[in-house]
């Protein structure tokens, strides 16, 4: 879904003043694109003892294919065994999946999460569903539409020209920029100057 905001970032009409005696109209332009999303993406946790090491933790995931890249924190708390108390360590990770291998990732963490248990490895894991997200690839196959937005910038400019009686000319100078504020959307946007006729 495409939705177009367009502002007027800068006017200007000078003559004189050193500068070359033309009028010219500066417009600027943008587009949001709205991408959707096309990964699910897990929280994983293992809990294990003080003296346990992250490649320790890694070798236990590696059937899932987690690796150090999926790592996010780490922290360090008690729990309780009836009176005594215990110390341990939090791993935590992140794991993205295609939405066609939702089941599937489900049921490798499922069977992973039963085998840590039963190897009395002293490691201990769950997982939830974090939510949806823009995969990597996906954003960069987005494509701003330049075209689109040089139409929307002289629209505007003309706008603006008719006001103070011109008309919209050449383009004397033009950039664009893109930016991803959120994993699931893509701002382009476009700064035009025209130069303004009678």
């Amino acid at each position: 879904m495409l939705h177009r905001i367009c502002t007027v970032a800068l006017l200007t009409c000078a003559v004189g003043y050193g500068q070359l005696d033309s009028n010219t109209v500066t417009v600027a332009a943008s587009r949001t694109l709205t991408i959707q999303p096309d990964q699910v993406f897990f929280y994983v946790a293992v809990n294990s003892g003080i003296g346990t090491t992250l490649n320790t933790v890694l070798a236990a995931l590696q059937p899932v294919g987690i690796t150090a890249t999926n790592f996010s924190s780490v922290s360090t708390g008690t729990f309780s065994t009836g009176v005594i108390q215990m110390a341990s360590v939090q791993w935590s990770f992140t794991l993205a999946a295609p939405f066609a291998d939702m089941q599937t990732t489900v049921a490798a963490l499922t069977s992973l999460q039963q085998s840590v248990m039963q190897n009395n490895s002293g490691l201990t894991l769950s997982f939830s569903l974090g939510g949806t997200q823009v995969s990597q690839q996906l954003q960069q196959m987005q494509v701003c539409p330049l075209s689109g937005l040089l139409s929307d910038a002289q629209a505007q400019a003309q706008k603006l020209a008719n006001v103070a009686g011109f008309s919209v000319g050449t383009v004397v100078a033009m950039s664009s920029s893109t930016s991803i504020p959120s994993g699931a959307t893509l701002v382009c946007s476009m700064t035009v100057e025209f130069s303004l006729t009678h």
